[in-house]
């Protein structure tokens, strides 16, 4: 051998090197942590599948034993029902027992399941006492005089006339005042096609079906519309020969009627006070007969406040023909 590789190089043949090895080439980290997370899962799966096994186990179970337990309570129930026991060990009524609850906690929740009832209870209860408080703080006059005339000058002298028939008027309510109310109601030819508009008639046919006003102040027009003759004291036979009652009123224009409630120029010829007859309204006719005797001593000190009293002149004003005519017949 040693002779061969002597001849081989010296012919100039490199001698031969030995083969070398090469080292298998090792897994990545990548490699080795997608085997790990493999490996976790597939344990895991495993643990989950022996989880779910065993839930399902434990719940057939426990549908074997509420079915064994209905099929029971069912025969126990049968045998009550036919009376072969009395009493059952495993039938009875199960009383639920109430959360306690806190004195706020109860009052919340009886106010929140009654709050309809409470609310309706509580408008009822404000309306009786606004009624009751304007009862009481109301103020009741001592009389009530109906003015039934479409005279508006008039009808603007309310509050004098108030304040002169005020001095003739006792104390009446005992309320330590004395206080006149006067009722406007104008009546002209049309009150009935108008009434819609302004409910006059509706008003006055409101009050003469109650008693509280007595006194009225009327024209000719008033009193054909009120039927004074049927409705009014005839005044001519109580005070027979008086000089300026005439029927059932005592008129104002030969007065100084106008002066006292400051009424510019004369009233009209037909203007009067009279008094309605005490008759059964809504209340009772003895209740209006006290205040038919309040209304009619209040005129009786009208009258001889009046009396013998000169009356204004008249304002000069142009009438038609028509009115002239009346008023020459009416002296």
């Amino acid at each position: 051998m040693q002779e061969e590789e002597k001849q081989n190089h010296s012919a100039g043949t490199p001698p031969e090197q030995p083969k070398k090895h090469k080292k298998e080439k090792g897994k990545s980290l990548l490699e080795t942590m997608r085997e790990i997370d493999a490996k976790e899962a597939e344990k895991e799966a495993e643990a989950e599948e022996r989880r779910q096994a065993i839930l399902a186990e434990r719940e057939k179970k426990e549908k074997e034993e509420y079915a064994k337990k209905i099929q029971q309570d069912r025969i126990e129930l049968m045998r009550l029902k036919q009376g072969i026991i009395t009493e059952s060990d495993t039938i009875y009524e199960e009383k639920e027992e109430k959360p306690k609850m806190s004195f706020w906690k109860k009052l919340g929740n009886f106010l929140y399941h009654s709050k309809w009832w409470l609310g309706i209870t509580v408008f009822i209860v404000g309306v009786f006492v606004f009624l009751i408080v304007d009862y009481v703080t109301k103020v009741r006059p001592d009389m009530i005089v109906l003015l039934i005339t479409d005279d508006t000058e008039m009808q603007n002298h309310r509050q004098q006339l108030e304040e002169y028939l005020e001095q003739f008027t006792d104390d009446e309510n005992g309320d330590g005042k004395v206080h006149v109310d006067i009722y406007p109601i104008p009546v002209s030819d049309n009150i009935d096609d108008m009434d819609y508009f302004t409910g006059n008639s509706t008003k006055l046919s409101a009050e003469f079906q109650m008693g509280e006003a007595v006194m009225v102040i009327t024209d000719a027009k008033a009193n054909e519309y009120i039927m004074a003759d049927e409705t009014l004291t005839d005044l001519s036979e109580k005070y027979t020969g008086h000089e300026n009652i005439r029927g059932n009123g005592y008129y104002l224009r030969h007065t100084n009627f106008a002066t006292k409630i400051d009424y510019p120029g004369n009233v009209d010829r037909d203007l009067s006070i009279g008094l309605r007859a005490p008759v059964k309204t809504s209340d009772s006719k003895e209740k209006m007969q006290k205040t038919y005797n309040v209304a009619e001593k209040v005129l009786l000190r009208v009258m001889d406040d009046l009396d013998n009293t000169t009356e204004p002149e008249d304002i000069v004003t142009t009438e038609p023909a028509e009115t002239a005519v009346t008023t020459t017949k009416e002296d």
